[in-house]
């Protein structure tokens, strides 16, 4: 039975449904275990949120933007703590570390939850100390590759023959844009002009593009061989409708050799399958490496904002789609891959502490800490924009949308695809209060039958 509620309750903003909800109603139960109420809500919604739910923290999954960085300090004005959950927090490259720790936006933070000790000592070269806490806490959405969590995925598909399962995964984000116009520009912002790797993002969008279309000769290379059941998963972000669009063209006999599943749980899939094939640097080698698969990186043109080459060395690589098959075969025979093992598992220590399964356990004990020692908030600060901006949040909820949702944005975007290219995915990723209420019920039943 979980503890005394109290007085304070904290809300968790979700960027993803796909990838952030799953990890963030874990967090909320581990929170209202230890008795601390936990709202779920659609990040477009920081602002509403306050007023809405009066909540004692509110957490972020970054404050690398202008706009979130002066909502923070309003935040603290209000006496509401400020809390952080990256959901991207390798922080791999040095010179972003500076960007990701909030050096040129200077936000206010209580609370940020680490992956790595390197970001937590960039955010300590920032001054973070001075005014909150650091939390070393790793990735907690690799809790979900550990039992008991681990029987609360969603089942991945069903197998449909005896071939051994290959998963290949696809994480070409920027394709979608275009080198030109405001939606690349939006796109590179503040992190653009700073980290030297950040600045090409017109050449990086055309390095996906070009790298989207060449994956295909892998899957037609996988699908020639025969050897293998073969699913495909996109990255959430990507644009779907490029593959879409690619299997919809081939023959009935080929499209049923691809399982494609665009929006199933990354951790249900790695799980099922016997090889996961990932491109270039993609955290999914990594998560594989957490469950013990074998995995192959594809090459494409190592740009450098999508290649890693400390990183390669860690896995095996194909650059040639007439040598995938064979290289599948051999180590879906021998899937140890023995001669990489130690150096994946430093790895894992050194940029994802070790991943135990703990991880949202150790964020919510800090939160209710910290909720437990903070002073009242002054509600008497909220002006008329915050309680229009609640009242709007309630209305939306009622009517099962998510904060941001123009009930029109369908029709808008099939007519102008360009000008609200970025409002219509943004509306696709975003939780409405059926999803919440959905994975809520979910973990509880799949917790229950584990007993």
């Amino acid at each position: 039975m979980p503890a005394q509620p109290l007085a304070e309750s904290a809300v968790i903003l979700v960027d993803n449904k796909i990838r952030d909800l799953n990890v963030a109603v874990l967090i909320a139960h581990h929170l209202e275990t230890l008795g601390v109420r936990c709202h779920l809500e659609p990040l477009e919604a920081f602002k509403a949120v306050v007023a809405a739910h009066r909540p004692g923290m509110v957490v972020f999954n970054h404050l690398n933007a202008s706009h979130l960085a002066r909502f923070s300090w309003r935040l603290k004005e209000l006496g509401v703590q400020v809390g952080v959950i990256p959901n991207e927090g390798f922080v791999y490259d040095a010179e972003t570390r500076p960007f990701m720790a909030g050096h040129y936006h200077k936000p206010h933070v209580d609370h940020f939850f680490c992956w790595n000790e390197a970001h937590a000592e960039a955010l300590r070269k920032e001054g973070v100390d001075k005014t909150g806490q650091i939390h070393l806490v790793g990735v907690p959405r690799f809790d979900f590759y550990f039992p008991p969590w681990s029987k609360a995925l969603p089942p991945a598909p069903a197998k449909t023959s005896g071939k051994p399962r290959v998963l290949l995964c696809t994480n070409f984000v920027l394709a979608r844009f275009t080198r030109e116009g405001t939606l690349a520009e939006d796109l590179s912002g503040d992190a653009g002009k700073q980290a030297a790797t950040l600045r090409d993002y017109g050449g990086t969008i055309e390095a996906h593009q070009r790298a989207r279309q060449r994956v295909l000769d892998y899957v037609d290379a996988m699908i020639d061989d025969g050897r293998f059941e073969v699913v495909f998963r996109p990255h959430p972000n990507e644009d779907h409708s490029f593959y879409e669009n690619w299997l919809a063209g081939l023959p009935a006999e080929r499209r049923s050799k691809i399982i494609y599943v665009p929006k199933a749980a990354i951790a249900s899939l790695i799980l099922s399958c016997d090889l996961e094939i990932s491109c270039e640097s993609c955290t999914t080698a990594v998560e594989s490496w957490i469950a013990r698969k074998p995995t192959i990186a594809l090459m494409f043109e190592k740009h450098p904002l999508l290649y890693r080459a400390h990183f390669a060395d860690q896995n095996f690589s194909c650059d040639d789609p007439a040598k995938l098959p064979g290289m599948i075969a051999e180590f879906v025979e021998h899937p140890e891959q023995t001669e990489k093992r130690p150096i994946r598992d430093r790895h894992l220590a050194k940029w994802a502490a070790t991943p135990d399964g703990k991880a949202a356990f150790r964020i919510a004990l800090a939160i209710a800490g910290g909720l437990g020692a903070k002073q009242p908030a002054d509600w008497s600060k909220l002006d008329s924009s915050d309680k229009r901006r609640a009242m709007k949040l309630k209305l939306w909820r009622a009517l099962g949308w998510t904060y941001a949702h123009d009930p029109l944005i369908s029709l808008k975007y099939a007519l102008m695809p360009k000008k609200y290219s970025g409002k219509y995915y943004a509306d696709l990723k975003n939780i409405t209060p059926k999803d919440v209420a959905a994975a809520r019920a979910h973990l509880s039943a799949s917790l229950a039958r584990a007993g």
